[in-house]
């Protein structure tokens, strides 16, 4: 019987709970098997992101403990669906890729390159954080509709964590003590003099 592998692709910059809070309820609400952190070497409308390697370490110290988490790199400088998902295929045959994305995804999906191959590829896995369920079929079936397409998906109830990535390079450029870091990865960041005063803010 194939496995339901979840790919929950993101910048993590840096990873935090509210992050390792969606996977987790991924796996039991959405009924995956296991959902893979990958983190994006270059990702679009983002500049000053911190090292790839140090955000794939600071993802491996906050899921280290997590069953059913995992963490997946794919050598590439920037994940496209025409050069990643066949990576992906290749590394899971015969099991099912969800992929997971929170109830805003509608904004830059249809916007993809070569995005009729992943929605014909692939579930989505949708993390219901702002918006009711009935709304997200709505839009669904309006981009159905617009694009001939047909969806797989799956719907979960996500917290609407109050954590984000911005906020806590924020605090940790005026030197406070963040809310929603896991220990170690605090550690590593003040190891590594990470998201120091002295550090560019990206926008």
């Amino acid at each position: 019987m194939s496995k339901k592998i979840g790919i929950f692709s993101g910048t993590f910059d840096p990873v935090h709970e509210g992050h390792v809070a969606f996977a987790k309820a991924a796996l039991t609400e959405g009924g995956l098997d296991r959902v893979f952190f990958m983190v994006e070497p270059r990702p679009r409308r983002k500049q000053g992101v911190k090292a790839l390697q140090h955000r794939q370490e600071m993802v491996k110290r906050a899921i280290a403990h997590e069953p059913g988490l995992a963490s997946l790199i794919v050598d590439q400088n920037r994940f496209t669906v025409s050069h990643t998902l066949p990576l992906l295929q290749a590394r899971f045959k015969s099991q099912e890729l969800y992929f997971l994305m929170g109830d805003d995804f509608f904004e830059h999906l249809a916007h993809w390159p070569h995005v009729r191959e992943l929605i014909e590829s692939v579930t989505f896995a949708i993390g219901l954080r702002k918006q009711r369920v009935d709304n997200v079929k709505t839009h669904i079936v309006a981009m159905e509709k617009t694009r001939g397409l047909k969806f797989h998906y799956v719907t979960f109830k996500a917290a609407n964590s109050d954590y984000n990535s911005r906020n806590i390079r924020l605090a940790l450029k005026r030197g406070h003590a963040p809310e929603g870091l896991n220990s170690s990865v605090l550690r590593y960041i003040k190891q590594h003099h990470l998201y120091e005063p002295t550090a560019i803010e990206p926008r």
